[in-house]
């Protein structure tokens, strides 16, 4: 195919300056130029344009897409409330019905303008959907209620799932956070991760319920862990560590781990976690609507750790719109105090570290620095074109306000997956470039 140029009234590379009049252009499945429309005129046979800003796609560093069908889940409490209510939406599911929620997962992200994802994956269908999609990232293959009794059988499952290809993919594991499998598992599952150099991914001092269970082995959340029938090592008076250091004692933290949430994480823990290279995924909307609380923004400046932003859950936060966990997360810093927030090449202002936070420094905080998060020369060409009005002025500031579901287009590694006539209109039914692709 020959090369095609992507326009828009602006261009945000991210890494470098908004360009007015931008242009993009894409040769096969690379970047091949980025500037004005001035200096890169003739550079393509075609020419598609945006009536808004052209960003590279977009990172979600944390979501489900196999929860895609129970987006508009409805409960009354708090965070355990918002589990049973998970728990008994999904029960019936079977791994047809989860294959298909995965599915519709994938077209919302790619919708959203989302290329890079950390997805949970529980049941499997997740992974393949991914990869047929082009979607690049992390699987986390989910582990969760094992002990010592079921020790050999798990390393020896997961085993032959780390090898499975999964192109593009990083296959990884995650957990539903420290309290839900037995001492001895959680070590071993570090030990394959590192022999293996797969990531992990957990939910980690989420809840005092979970501080209190690993510290003490008390309390609600190691109550509910008796009633499913858990035998861990913890449950016998507790380790006397809060779960993070419990997490470093077990050999969990080190560079390619991920931690989400650390509510309940003192300045202390969150220092170790800068320590030991592990990043923060932060998950503002999820948070809320469950209520476990904010997160520790000003703890997380303090320690420098990197932060990517995550949707989390769709039935917890109802989407996958990365722009619009952007945008949440800079009202919650500004609340905070914030005006600015603190990235590797220094302090930005709220809307652009937001905004880098789902693209750049989000994927380099979560290990796909090298191919995600970026307009540049050589990069993978993944795009999303976000209508609005707008100029290289104020176009930061403008798609965190308002790109939340603005998205039109998406490019995926030079192929058009999701693309609509305008942002007033509402997404087709179906739409079949968003399974094999239209090439540009």
């Amino acid at each position: 195919m020959p090369p095609v140029a992507y326009r828009a009234r602006v261009v945000v590379p991210v890494t470098t300056p908004p360009i007015d009049d931008g242009v993009v252009v894409v040769d096969g499945d690379r970047i091949v130029a980025v500037g004005s429309a001035a200096e890169l005129s003739g550079r393509a046979n075609r020419e598609h344009s945006i009536d808004g800003a052209l960003l590279p796609g977009l990172v979600n560093a944390r979501t489900r897409i196999e929860h895609t069908d129970a987006a508009g889940l409805t409960w009354s409490g708090g965070h355990d409330r918002w589990l049973a209510a998970v728990a008994q939406r999904t029960r019936d599911w079977d791994e047809q019905r989860v294959g298909r929620s995965a599915q519709r997962g994938v077209h919302a992200l790619l919708r959203a303008g989302v290329t890079c994802a950390g997805d949970v994956v529980g049941a499997g269908p997740a992974v393949p959907a991914a990869v047929r999609a082009g979607l690049v990232g992390d699987s986390w293959v989910e582990v969760a209620d094992v002990d010592e009794r079921g020790h050999d059988a798990l390393i020896a499952a997961l085993e032959r799932t780390l090898g499975l290809p999964a192109p593009g993919r990083r296959v990884g594991i995650a957990l539903p956070g420290p309290h839900r499998v037995g001492t001895g598992v959680l070590q071993a599952l570090a030990d394959l991760a590192a022999r293996r150099g797969r990531p992990i991914h957990l939910p980690a001092a989420v809840t005092r319920g979970e501080v209190a269970a690993i510290a003490e082995g008390t309390g609600p959340t190691a109550a509910a862990a008796v009633r499913h029938g858990l035998e861990a090592e913890w449950l016998e008076g507790g380790t006397g560590l809060p779960p993070l250091r419990y997490l470093d004692a077990c050999g969990v933290l080190r560079p390619g781990t991920s931690i989400a949430h650390a509510m309940q994480a003192d300045p202390g823990e969150l220092d170790l976690l800068a320590e030991r290279g592990v990043s923060v995924v932060v998950a503002v909307r999820a948070a809320a609507r469950t209520r476990l609380g904010g997160a520790p923004l000003h703890a997380l400046a303090s320690a420098g750790l990197p932060v990517a932003l995550g949707t989390d859950d769709p039935a917890a936060s109802g989407d996958v719109d990365a722009l619009a966990e952007a945008r949440a997360f800079a009202s919650a810093a500004r609340v905070s105090g914030f005006e600015t927030w603190p990235l590797p090449g220094g302090p930005r202002p709220l809307a652009e570290a937001a905004l880098r936070l789902v693209t750049a420094d989000g994927a380099r905080a979560m290990g796909w620095g090298d191919h995600s998060g970026a307009l540049a020369v050589g990069r993978r060409a993944d795009l999303v074109g976000v209508e609005l009005d707008t100029d290289a002025e104020g176009a930061t500031q403008d798609v965190v306000d308002g790109g939340a579901g603005r998205q039109v287009l998406t490019v995926v590694a030079g192929v058009r997956r999701a693309r609509r006539r305008t942002a007033d209109e509402p997404w087709p039914a179906h739409d079949p470039r968003e399974e094999d692709g239209t090439p540009s």
